[in-house]
């Protein structure tokens, strides 16, 4: 049997499913990011509006 390897880039996927769950921001710039509590971490996605602004 072949070995198979699938490699999936979900383009903004978090960006997109927060947007899709909240419709009032769905034409605004969104970023999903790292824990503000901790104040620590990365932009993990982000929509194609919030990229116009170079976030």
């Amino acid at each position: 049997m072949r070995k198979v390897i699938l490699h999936s880039d979900l383009n903004n996927f978090y960006a997109s499913v927060e947007c899709l769950y909240n419709p009032d921001i769905r034409n605004k710039p969104v970023a999903v990011c790292g824990s503000q509590s901790t104040r620590h971490g990365i932009v993990l996605a982000k929509n194609y509006i919030a990229k116009k602004y170079n976030i």
